[in-house]
């Protein structure tokens, strides 16, 4: 067994999921994207109607 197949084996699912900071940060601007894209849709939807 090589260190490799042993520390991916002992390393806990969310370790390595917070190791790759590129997804963490691609995750973070997809949140925001949708939160605030959400948060203008409604604001826009509940202006009165004329």
């Amino acid at each position: 067994m090589s260190t490799n197949e042993s520390r991916s084996s002992t390393t806990p699912f969310m370790q390595r999921l917070y190791d790759r900071i590129w997804l963490l940060a691609a995750a973070a601007f997809v949140f925001f994207l949708v939160a605030y894209v959400g948060w203008g849709v409604l604001d826009v939807l509940s202006l009165p109607a004329r």
